[in-house]
């Protein structure tokens, strides 16, 4: 039998807060992070907008990377109560392999510098997933899996992810994906660190994993195939069917829309396909890189905090949110949530 998961806690590094209270209370009021940026648009001269965190001495590289997850990380340790760190794996999703100006070393060396970071031994569990924004939902798959089978009674699932560096900029401008001033179908690169503690109970409030899906869509974002949707439709069916609820069950989507057209449009065919019966409400749809930048791999982990925190401050539409995400590559992910005050109450 699989266990029921549950969201416990939530840490978060982005350019809106050091810390998940920030950074979500800024998200809450509507707060943008999107400034200008010391890189410039090649056809107009004028300087790219992204959102860079303040860290007291930044230079891209694993270091840096580790320098934005790690207080996230350390925010749900804190969390974890009398389960010792040295027993918590630590899941981590991270840039693709194929990106321009990823840093070589990232695969081989961000676990090591964590842990000397958090001051921890290795845990045997923990893992890199090089899936940018579909990351956390293999990640989350792997966490339940480890609890299944009694190897850790929590998980950290975190991701970490930046943008801002000269060759990944200038690739994703040769592709028309960034937005500037001659192009307004793209998105703003940031960069930001995230996680959440994993676990299967909680005196405290909670956000209840219902059901997750995976699938890949083959017409992505650079194809020339026709574009159906059919990728995050089936992701979101698969989600939806292990959770028990259809689309009309749940009050709000929390996504990772950027600003690009193609994943509105995406969002769009879930939505017609799967919303079919009558509704109480409308499907709000929350897309927090609105605020934050495009933030890539630490993207589920946030919106898990988010869907926690709206819970918990009572500014969420209903208790059940369907989060979904989606990668260049074609990986497309979907997580059924409910938040609980108490884990025994029904959604």
């Amino acid at each position: 039998m699989r266990p029921r998961l549950v969201v416990q806690a939530s840490g978060l590094v982005t350019a809106l807060g050091y810390n998940a209270p920030a950074t979500l209370a800024a998200l809450r009021a509507g707060i943008s992070a999107v400034r200008e940026t010391p890189w410039s648009d090649h056809v107009s001269g004028e300087p790219l907008k992204g959102t860079r965190v303040s860290l007291p001495q930044w230079w891209f590289g694993v270091g840096m990377l580790a320098d934005l997850v790690a207080p996230a990380i350390h925010e749900c340790l804190t969390a974890a109560g009398s389960v010792p760190a040295s027993e918590i794996p630590i899941l981590v999703s991270v840039s693709p392999a194929d990106r321009p100006g990823r840093p070589e070393r990232l695969d081989h060396a961000l676990l090591d510098e964590l842990h000397a970071r958090l001051d921890l031994p290795p845990h045997p569990r923990s893992r890199l997933f090089p899936c940018a924004q579909a990351g956390g939902v293999q990640a989350l798959l792997a966490a339940r899996e480890i609890i299944a089978r009694n190897e850790a009674r929590q998980v950290i699932v975190a991701g970490v992810d930046s943008f801002l560096h000269t060759d990944t900029l200038d690739a994703f401008m040769a592709r028309r994906r960034l937005m500037t001033p001659s192009n307004s179908n793209g998105f703003y690169p940031g960069e930001a660190g995230a996680a959440v503690l994993i676990g299967t109970a909680s005196d405290g409030d909670v956000l209840e994993i219902l059901g997750i899906g995976i699938d890949h869509e083959p017409a992505g974002i650079d194809s020339t195939r026709a574009f159906r949707g059919s990728g995050m439709t089936a992701a979101c069916r698969q989600a939806l069917a292990e959770a028990g609820v259809g689309l009309c069950d749940v009050a709000y989507r929390l996504t990772d829309l950027s600003g690009e057209h193609y994943k509105f449009k995406e969002a769009h065919f879930v939505a017609g396909r799967l919303d079919s019966a009558t509704r109480s409400g409308p499907l709000d749809l929350w897309h927090p890189i609105e605020y934050l930048g495009e933030i890539g791999a630490a993207i589920l982990p946030c919106l898990l905090a988010q869907a926690l925190h709206a819970g918990q401050e009572g500014y969420a539409p209903g208790p059940r949110t369907l989060c979904h995400v989606g990668s260049d590559a074609g990986e497309r992910g979907a997580v059924v949530v409910a938040y609980r005050a108490n884990q025994g109450d029904a959604a």
